[in-house]
């Protein structure tokens, strides 16, 4: 059936007939006007031969599209010219050698590039447009390699750069962002230096790279882009400030198993005593041997650190070491060895509250159920048998702990008890407590952080350098950065000088932290979106693949 249109799907492009068929329409064009030469631009008017071209298009009523176009074959009459017959192009209709029309293959990477291969095409096929998933992301790459490299999105002045999962604790890629643009520029297969400063020196335009406190990156920003300014991430310094508190309160204060609850609610001193007067060479012995020990931890960290910092991921560093790798994955994200931690003790356990079973023992109390109906009222989730065997030893004698359990010269401490539970506060809360503003916090947050400053002169300091520190990083003066640090060294805490010491390594990068606008927080974000989609795909996207689908179109 011939029909005749006034409509064309192009410049030059007159429709001949529309035929509906049982599975697609059909749409025949030609063309009868003259074109020009691709390689030397000369208009040709001698025509050699026909061809047919058949294209898919958008859909009709919900029913494929395909159009056959009848262009001809020139000759091309410049004798200067290499081509001597060359067919005829539409640019404005379909791309040379493309199976389908421009606003089809602009839909198919879009789908590709929002939905993903197999979504797009169930997508596809509903609308009429059947293309395959593998088309689609074919498609949807091959636009990624041909984007030019002078473009805008090419030049990148602000860069942030850290690193993300290929598979936690074993593999770990780079993604690189415009933070003017707050687009991603590039997604490298790899965490290393090398391959970091490689992008840097194929980008010369970078005047400022944003980067976590890993040295890693650092390293790369120094070797590729030395002319640019290095900005250490405002979130990572807060974040290694409250580590840092977290270890000072964890490790100075006496181990949880000797907090106890008294038999009034309040906190009371440990039953333990130090029994100072017992300074035998044996102890003397134990004691050298713990130092021994901490010196061989130092120096594992120090490896792990050096193996990190030069490229080596997780599962490396492991078989190198000989170490497990969930103690390398913790390991290679703080600034100083960690303390060893001491088993809590917890409401299910007798031992949470030895303190008030000892005085009611020394009342006279012996029998089990008694006790086990007070502590019961006091919070204790425990079984009867289980405070029965806890109970059972001292049938025989009074109520002691083995020397063994506690060092001969440790200070005996406590932990500060919650005013409205009754419950010990954490290192890890008190450490969150400590860097959070007044403001930010609730009636208990702020009941449980008055409780922590009169029980701990430490924590008053530590919450007082937190709060000036957090001022300095909203201040966008640097001037007073060198005030703080010779506060925070002067304050007689190990954590608070060991974090000034880890400051003063990467000052210049602190000092434009302090200073600058940037930060890390669109990177944070985009690899939270590269996550969400390399799920999506089930973890068998390439490197190629997720660049295509981070970059914008």
């Amino acid at each position: 059936m011939k029909t005749s249109m006034t409509w064309s799907p192009a410049a030059g492009l007159n429709v001949v007939s529309v035929e509906p068929g049982d599975q697609a329409w059909t749409v025949t064009v030609d063309s009868q006007q003259s074109t020009f030469c691709p390689g030397c631009g000369t208009q040709s008017e001698s025509r050699h031969s026909t061809y047919l071209r058949t294209l898919r298009d958008l859909s009709a009523q919900g029913a494929p599209v395909v159009v056959n176009a009848r262009l001809g074959r020139w000759r091309c009459r410049n004798q200067q010219c290499d081509r001597r017959i060359f067919a005829e192009r539409v640019p404005g209709f379909a791309a040379p050698f493309a199976r389908r029309t421009a606003r089809l293959a602009e839909i198919v990477r879009l789908l590709g590039h929002s939905a993903g291969g197999r979504p797009s095409e169930r997508l596809m096929r509903r609308l009429g447009m059947p293309v395959s998933d593998t088309t689609i992301l074919a498609s949807l790459m091959k636009h990624a390699r041909v984007r030019p490299e002078g473009s805008a999105a090419a030049v990148v002045r602000v860069a942030g750069v850290d690193d993300w999962a290929w598979r936690k604790g074993h593999k770990y890629g780079t993604i690189i962002v415009d933070l003017e643009r707050r687009a991603v520029v590039d997604v490298l297969a790899d965490r290393s230096a090398a391959t970091t400063a490689n992008w840097f020196k194929d980008h010369p335009n970078v005047d400022v790279v944003s980067r976590d406190r890993a040295g890693l990156y650092a390293e790369a920003a120094r070797e590729g882009a030395p002319q640019a300014r290095q900005v250490a991430d405002r979130f990572h310094l807060m974040q290694n400030f409250r580590e840092t508190v977290e270890r000072q309160l964890g490790g100075y204060e006496a181990p949880i198993r000797d907090s106890r609850i008294s038999g009034n609610g309040i906190q009371v001193l440990s039953a333990l005593s130090a029994r100072l007067d017992r300074h035998s060479e044996a102890a003397a012995q134990t004691h050298l041997i713990r130092r021994e020990r901490q010196a061989g931890r130092q120096q594992i960290f120090d490896e792990i650190r050096a193996l990190f910092e030069g490229g080596n991921s997780i599962g490396e560093i492991a078989r190198k070491l000989g170490l497990g790798r969930r103690r390398v994955e913790r390991w290679v994200r703080r600034i100083d060895v960690p303390d060893r931690n001491a088993m809590a003790s917890t409401p299910s356990s007798p031992a949470y509250f030895g303190v008030l079973l000892e005085r009611r023992w020394a009342e006279g109390i012996t029998k089990v159920r008694h006790l086990f109906e007070e502590i019961g009222r006091r919070g204790y989730t425990g079984s009867f048998s289980h405070l029965a065997r806890f109970l059972a030893p001292w049938r025989s004698g009074a109520p002691s702990v083995d020397d063994d359990e506690q060092e001969a010269l440790a200070p005996v401490r406590v932990r500060t008890l919650d005013p409205m539970t009754g419950r010990a506060i954490s290192p890890l809360t008190a450490a969150a407590l400590c860097v959070k503003p007044r403001g930010q916090m609730t009636d208990r947050q702020a009941a449980s952080v008055d409780a922590l400053k009169a029980g701990s002169a430490e924590f008053t300091t530590m919450r007082r350098l937190a709060m000036q520190f957090r001022g300095l990083l909203r201040s966008r003066t640097a001037d007073r950065l060198d005030a703080w640090l010779r506060d925070a060294r002067a304050s007689g805490i190990y954590a608070m000088q060991r974090f000034a010491k880890t400051i003063r390594q990467d000052l210049e990068a602190v000092r434009n932290a302090v200073s600058e606008p940037w930060s890390n927080g669109q990177t944070e974000g985009q690899i939270n979106k590269l996550k969400t989609l390399k799920r999506a795909m089930y973890g068998r996207a390439g490197v190629d693949l997720l660049r295509a689908r981070m970059m914008p179109l």
